[in-house]
């Protein structure tokens, strides 16, 4: 693997110090962690990884495209978003209109739920009164 220029090591550098943490998805499948798989490794960071991981990570990824760290840039900014916005009745859908707000909170809740938050939780889905 050729090693990445430095213009892309400080947009690497950058897309991981502003992307969003995802506390739902595991630590092994991240961006984070794809986007620090291109990083240049030093010794300090060698030391710290265990050694099965050491082992299963010695063949290096292909080189990032410019394409890619592009795509990424553009999901970071919303880019998207802002140029193609969903109508309201989509965001709000006339039968359940807080169901998307509902699921984004239920996100956010999840992660720091404890044992008894979670069967609450669960039988509140069994028992839904109305």
């Amino acid at each position: 693997m050729s090693k990445p220029s430095a213009q892309t090591i400080t947009r690497i550098n950058h897309l991981l110090k502003h992307w969003p943490t995802d506390h739902v998805r595991p630590s092994a499948v991240s961006v984070q962690t794809y986007l620090q798989s291109y990083l240049p490794q030093t010794s300090e960071n060698a030391s710290k990884q265990p050694q099965q991981q050491q082992q299963s990570s010695q063949s290096p990824p292909p080189p990032l495209s410019e394409a890619s760290l592009n795509a990424l840039s553009s999901l970071l900014e919303d880019r998207y978003a802002r140029r193609y916005p969903l109508p309201p009745k989509l965001r709000r859908p006339t039968g359940n209109p807080d169901y998307y707000d509902n699921v984004i909170k239920e996100f956010s809740e999840a992660p720091t739920r404890d044992f008894w938050g979670r069967v609450s939780a669960r039988l509140k889905g069994l028992f839904r009164f109305s």
